[in-house]
């Protein structure tokens, strides 16, 4: 029976339909009962998803109880806590390459992770997914929802004051206008601590869409952050700032606040990503809500921010090795694949002929895919977390004008060169 707790402690997406032959089994792995009943404990920051694939875990091994443990809104500090206590959930939430403290890159080399290599899903993986979730040739987690990043829009607002989502950034500050015209906030910014999110939506058509390479070419020393479109995603920023695009203190706003604020129609949109879950938890009944790419200048050819956005590996100090991967192998099936990417609206990690969109978010990830404009997350590719920590400052001190586009982006690049050199 699942169970839930709270905290116990105060671009592979691409190969989701580019490797249509070679479709994730339909059946669950079942690699055999445990021997009696076990409790098994999971730790996530989006419970949703997971309980839609623990639920169909749980009827496949009625002799394993799952016990959800939710990170909440910190869940990095929630994850390093526990694990560092020795009180950590026996399978845990990673995200993919180096640049987040949890990681699997940083994980291994603490050895808080089980080398998954010798899983027979393990060949699914495309050549990106297996960079992402490996280290030093080990393979740390199995991927597990594919997600799109972007400004998401409250639909029903949206068609009360009689505006349409902006394909051209000139349409953008008409909508900024319009929402003070009618009282109302385009964008609200959620920057309490820093938030990567707004310049990763830009960034995906001015940057890393055209340019996929650019981080390998970065890592070369041919590239920076200070001689490319980082800073004109800044300069954006403080652009949309000085045209009132934006609500009032963002770098104080925390994202249930700005979550509140859209889903009750005080402002327009937040960005956020394609799975809306916590935006419906607190709107009226029958609300919902669209994601789109941002656009950053007026041609119209547009890019989504698209990527696996997280997988899920072995707490290599965990007691429950043999459930914990059961558990593991079930995740790497199409019915958990395409259960969690359906509660997530977003779209399966493993490839599978079984899965179809069932949502409007869902069909938008999918459209970009399929059209080849989707660009991966920055810090996925980044060699360490120093850039990561250095950008949720910057994202702040350029909001609050402290540091100008230009000395933000040389800021990435001094962050940077410490990660190279740690590792």
């Amino acid at each position: 029976m699942l169970q839930r707790s709270a905290p116990a402690a105060a671009v592979g997406i691409v190969a989701v339909l580019a490797l249509t032959a070679c479709s994730t089994s339909d059946e669950p792995t079942n690699t055999g009962s445990t021997g009696d009943q076990k409790t098994l404990t999971i730790a996530t920051d989006n419970v949703a998803p997971l309980e839609a694939v623990v639920e169909e875990f749980e009827a496949a091994h009625p002799d394993i109880t799952v016990e959800i443990q939710d990170g909440g809104s910190d869940y990095p500090t929630f994850l390093r806590t526990g694990l560092a206590a020795g009180t950590a959930a026996d399978v845990i939430r990673t995200f993919p390459g180096a640049g987040n403290v949890v990681s699997v890159v940083p994980l291994d080399e603490a050895s808080q992770l089980v080398d998954l290599s010798g899983a027979e899903w393990a060949g699914e993986l495309s050549p990106t997914q297996n960079n992402l979730f490996s280290n030093d040739d080990k393979l740390l987690s199995v991927p597990i929802g594919a997600l799109g990043l972007g400004p998401v829009y409250n639909d029903q607002t949206m068609e009360e004051l009689g505006l349409e989502i902006p394909e051209t950034y000139s349409e953008v500050l008409d909508l900024c206008a319009a929402a003070k015209d009618n009282g109302k906030v385009a964008y609200t910014m959620f920057l309490k601590g820093g938030s990567s999110i707004p310049s990763y939506a830009m960034l995906a058509p001015l940057l890393y869409g055209p340019n996929p390479d650019f981080t390998v070419e970065q890592i070369a020393g041919d590239q920076s952050f200070a001689d490319s479109e980082w800073v004109d995603a800044f300069a954006m920023q403080q652009e949309m700032l000085a045209a009132g695009c934006f609500n009032e203190g963002p770098t104080g706003t925390e994202w249930n606040v700005s979550f509140e604020q859209v889903a009750t129609g005080q402002a327009l949109a937040t960005f956020a990503f394609s799975d809306t879950t916590s935006l419906e938890d607190v709107a009226p009944e029958g609300a919902t809500f669209s994601i789109a790419p941002f656009p950053v200048d007026d041609s119209g050819d547009n890019y989504l921010a698209a990527a696996d956005s997280s997988g899920f590996g072995i707490n290599a100090k965990s007691d429950n090795q043999d459930a914990a991967k059961v558990f593991i192998d079930f995740l790497a099936t199409a019915d958990a694949q395409n259960a969690y990417a359906t509660a997530s609206k977003g779209a399966p990690s493993l490839p599978n002929d079984s899965f179809s969109p069932d949502s409007p978010n869902q069909a938008t990830v999918l459209e970009y895919v399929v059209s080849g404009k989707t660009a991966t997350w920055p810090d996925q590719g980044w060699p360490g977390t120093a850039t990561q920590l250095e950008l949720n400052e910057v994202t702040q001190t350029v909001i609050l004008g402290s540091d100008s586009p230009e000395v933000a982006a040389e800021r990435l690049d001094a962050a940077f060169a410490k990660d190279l050199a740690d590792n």
